[in-house]
């Protein structure tokens, strides 16, 4: 949501740390940021920064969350407590949370997309090129991830249920390990399948295999 002009790498410790100068438009005004491009390495689901432009509250338990100025009139996403939280417009350079939590990440969304090649078919002529195919299932092994959705196109997409034994009131945990997601059925040639991840939540898929159905 914005126009990087320019681009820098730091070494801090043991990391090369991206640095950009972005232009947005912000409340209907032209700014220009500096924004650190945070590390996808965290121990805790609460410690995951999956947003743009944004800023992380730590401390006691709190609603209101202020400081957000530079957000004004802007559409956020909001991880709290390692939940994600209904997006809000942020208003007098603040949102308020339904529940208080000790850590929030407030920021820019960021919907990442992700979109399978067409299917090729061992044994068949051309790869199966000229079949109708329909993807029934779709099998991902993941890494330390949540907030999944699959489907044949991005206007069909199927959410991944995972909250199993966590209590009430929690967030799912985070999931390592193959995951199965039924998807709508649709016929088509390509075969593909699409993933997005919209939530401000960690996503890493490690492979991708299919259960297809073949017609002429």
């Amino acid at each position: 949501d914005g126009t990087f002009e320019s681009v820098c790498c730091v070494a801090e410790g043991n990391q090369d740390v991206l640095y950009v100068v972005v232009k947005r438009t912000i409340d209907g005004t032209d700014v220009r940021y500096i924004e650190r491009l945070s590390v996808t390495e965290f121990d805790q689901p609460e410690d995951a920064f999956f947003v743009d432009c944004g800023l992380t509250y730590s401390g006691s338990p709190a609603t209101t969350i202020s400081g957000l100025w530079h957000l004004e009139g802007e559409t956020v996403s909001i991880l709290g407590d390692g939940a994600v939280f209904p997006q809000q417009v942020v208003t007098n350079g603040q949102i308020t949370l339904s529940v208080a939590c000790s850590k929030v990440h407030v920021g820019l969304p960021i919907e990442a997309d992700f979109e399978t090649l067409p299917l090729g078919l061992d044994g068949a002529p051309a790869q199966g090129s000229g079949y109708v195919k329909n993807v029934t299932k779709v099998h991902m092994r993941v890494y330390r991830s949540s907030g999944i959705w699959a489907g044949p196109s991005f206007t069909k997409l199927v959410e991944f249920k995972q909250r199993t034994t966590e209590p009430y009131g929690s967030p799912p945990d985070l999931r390592t390990g193959e995951i199965s997601i039924p998807i709508t059925t649709t016929w088509s040639t390509d075969g593909t399948v699409c993933v997005r991840q919209s939530d401000p939540l960690p996503l890493t898929i490690q492979s991708i295999a299919m259960e297809v159905s073949v017609g002429g």
